[in-house]
């Protein structure tokens, strides 16, 4: 999967993306025991930021920006589930 966002300027505020352990921290936006895996500067460029998504489960990311109303506002939050590859 790959991220790809602006990095900040000015006043803007600034994206992240964040690993969430589970379905709870992602509905209440509870960032204590997530893993940072993109600062506001990592989305940028022709690349982006990859994610490997090597397991079938669900994976919950959200954007801890501005205080965390990026994800409160529910605007940078989503969860993807991989499907099982057929050989």
């Amino acid at each position: 999967m790959v991220f790809k966002y602006n990095p900040p300027r000015n006043n803007a505020s600034a994206y992240t993306v964040y690993l969430l352990p589970n379905l709870w921290s992602y509905i209440t936006c509870d960032f204590r025991k997530a893993k940072l895996l993109a600062n506001p500067k990592q989305g940028g460029g022709q690349s982006g930021f990859v994610v490997e998504l090597n397991q079938w489960r669900p994976y919950y990311f959200a954007s801890n920006g501005d205080n965390g109303n990026h994800c409160d506002d529910g605007l940078m939050k989503f969860f993807a589930v991989p499907w099982p590859r057929v050989s």
